[in-house]
């Protein structure tokens, strides 16, 4: 799976090669079997996101996917396509980030939500720049390094980078003669976790999963979450997510939420 990335205009153009040119030559390859052919996600804005199911045998084998070989990776390596599962897009686009707003991603690397969050306050560069920003902030500081140069590469000026522990992050004033601290319209929950949603991909979850995992991600969970909400403006968006399939790291901690903070939130659960 993968995304188009960049600005409307240039992304539309990649896109569009991608579709008419190479999705077509691949529409039939013989000799594999069980092969879907390349398909659009018709859930992804415009269609940039994309996935091609093909085993390496037939890569290497079939003369058709040659050349969407290389425009693969070339466009990879100069940060036009993205790869990324398609479930790791959803959350970014749940928040429905626009141009003006305040967004904080309180655990992002290695940055492919962020780089979703970034296009989305770009989405209308074409009639007006934004005025609202990403604030990406990773707790590992060589993380937070590879944030950036996962994002530079979107040539934002509307974006930062930060080092801090998500369930202290602490508050911020956008200069010295601010009256108030920032609050966010939107902010990403992404939160460490066990992964048990990966197994089919990596299978050293088999191997080192555990009942007490989850149980002592839990305390982290809630309180990366209950610091999010702390830092919400009245009336924004949080999205909590994570690669597990644990009520322990999902239900759970959104029940425990609840019993803190009662009817000063609501929740919508996908």
């Amino acid at each position: 799976m993968g995304k188009i990335t960049g600005s409307n205009k240039h992304a539309s153009e990649i896109g569009d090669i991608f579709r008419n040119k190479h999705i077509p030559l691949l529409a039939k390859i013989e000799g594999a079997e069980d092969y879907s052919p390349p398909k659009t996600f018709s859930w992804y804005p415009n269609n940039l996101g994309f996935q091609v199911d093909l085993p390496k045998s037939v890569v290497k084998k079939n003369v058709n996917f040659a050349s969407t070989q290389r425009f693969l990776v070339s466009e990879t390596e100069v940060g036009n396509i993205s790869r990324q599962e398609a479930v790791s897009m959803i959350p970014p686009l749940v928040l429905d980030v626009e141009p003006h707003h305040y967004v904080l991603d309180m655990c992002a690397a290695p940055g492919s939500k962020t780089a979703q969050l970034v296009e989305a306050l770009h989405a209308n560069d074409d009639k007006e720049w934004p005025t609202g920003f990403v604030m990406a902030n990773d707790s590992d500081y060589r993380r937070s390094h590879m944030l950036v140069h996962q994002i530079k590469r979107l040539n934002s000026p509307n974006f930062v980078v930060v080092n801090h522990d998500a369930q202290q992050f602490p508050k911020i004033k956008l200069s010295k003669d601010a009256n108030e601290f920032v609050k966010f319209d939107r902010i990403l929950c992404d939160v460490p976790c066990t992964g048990d949603a990966t197994m089919r991909k990596n299978i050293n979850v088999w191997k080192d999963w555990r009942i007490g995992n989850a149980i002592g991600l839990h305390p982290l969970q809630i309180n990366i979450l209950t610091r999010g909400l702390q830092l919400l403006k009245k009336g924004g968006r949080l999205v909590f997510s994570t690669c597990s399939l644990n009520p322990i790291e999902n239900e759970a901690i959104v029940a425990e939420v609840l019993r803190k903070w009662g009817g000063r939130i609501k929740t919508r659960i996908i």
